[in-house]
This record gives C-alpha cells, structure tokens and sequence, in this order.
C-alpha cells in the first residue's frame, strides 16, 4: 500500500506540473512560474522559504568550504539522525529526490536519502557538495538585494494568500537592510517537509548524480 500511494503521489505531481507548465523546458519558467511550482511543490510555504529557494539560486551555497572535513562530519551526522527518523517512522522521504531551485535553475536541492539508499555514494555526494559551495556567489549582494524586490513586487501583487506576506516581506526587509541575506526555512515548512538537503550546482547534478538518481 505505501509503494502504491508514493506511486499515486508521484502521478498527481507530474500531472499538476503538465496542467501548470505543459511541455516546457524547466529552464524557461519565468519568476511568476517559478513561485506557483514552488508552491506546488510546498504548499505550506511562507514568503522565506521562496526567498530561500530564490536567494540559493542566485548566490550559491551560504559558505565556502575551504577544508571538507567538517562538512563531512556535519554530512555524516545528518544522515545518522535523517535515517533513524525515517526507520522510526517519524516521516517519509520525499517522493522527489532533487528539486530545481530559483527562476534561473543554477543549482538542485539533492535530498539526502539518494546516500541512504545508495544511490550516490556518501564521498561522491560530499564531494558534489563541496565543488558547488567553492563555485562561488552568482551575484553580488546589492543585486541580489535589487532582484529580490522585484520578487517582492510579484508576491504582492499575485500571491496574496501566502499566510503572513506582508509581515514575512517587512521581516525580510528588516534583515537584508542590516546586511543579512541567508535565511533558514521557515518553521511551517521545516515541520511540513523535515529538510534534508544539500544545494548542488547544476552542471555537476545533471553529469553526476541525476543519471544516477534516475536510474532507481
């Protein structure tokens, strides 16, 4: 029964992408496209984690990772605890194993369970990881910070029913003003989706690790 309603979740999801985006190309959905997938895909997000997904896009990975040992420890724990969580039952894995990020599509959100069911080994995933951290900011700050409010705008303007908009929007406002620009999911979407997630630059995801991932 649960292959049968992962299957069925799976069919609903590319049937809703078909309605929404017909047959195009990932790479041309606009900015207004690209929100109604996101929500979609999540809908129980607020207006931070599609400030997330827009700002991984654009600036890459929140560090650079000069020394990969640390990652790997942090990598190596998180997929201790990822896989105790799913063996006792406390969620399931998502049916999608990579999500396409932002309205440029520069990098995939890769979903951690690719390592626990060995479909990429944890070292070729670690390393995947650490090369799109070290490719560096897409962009700078300041137009980032540009961009974003033409996001903002959009928000606004054609997705007044996010819970919270205008309050998350001034939020953001607030942080960026003092310089801050990398955020965390929001906690509605943390207990909805239970992230676990490494960001990975596309070229390296689609010659490495999709062909992979596609083959299960």
């Amino acid at each position: 029964m649960k292959h049968k309603s992962i299957l069925w979740k799976a069919l609903f999801t590319v049937s809703a992408l078909l309605l929404i985006h017909g047959c195009r190309d990932p790479f041309e959905l606009t900015t207004r496209d690209f929100i109604e997938l996101e929500l979609l895909q999540y809908p129980e997000s607020r207006v931070q984690d599609i400030y997330k997904s827009f700002c991984q896009d654009n600036l890459g990975p929140e560090h650079l990772i000069p020394d990969p040992t640390s990652a790997a420890n942090y990598l190596k724990e998180e997929l201790r605890t990822y896989q105790e969580d799913l063996d006792n039952l406390r969620y399931e894995a998502p049916v999608e194993r990579y999500y396409y990020v932002g309205d440029q599509q520069r990098y995939a959100r890769v979903d951690l369970s690719v390592v626990l069911d060995s479909l990429v080994t944890e070292e070729a995933f670690l390393d995947a990881f650490v090369r799109s951290a070290n490719v560096g900011k897409r962009i700078t700050e300041e137009e980032w910070a540009n961009k974003w409010k033409k996001v903002a705008k959009i928000l606004r303007k054609d997705f007044k029913d996010i819970p919270y908009l205008e309050n998350d929007l001034h939020m953001l406002d607030s942080l960026m003003a003092e310089g801050h620009y990398i955020m965390h999911h929001s906690q509605a979407f943390r207990d909805a989706y239970h992230p676990h997630y490494r960001i990975i630059d596309m070229k390296i995801f689609v010659n490495e690790m999709k062909p992979l991932i596609e083959q299960w």
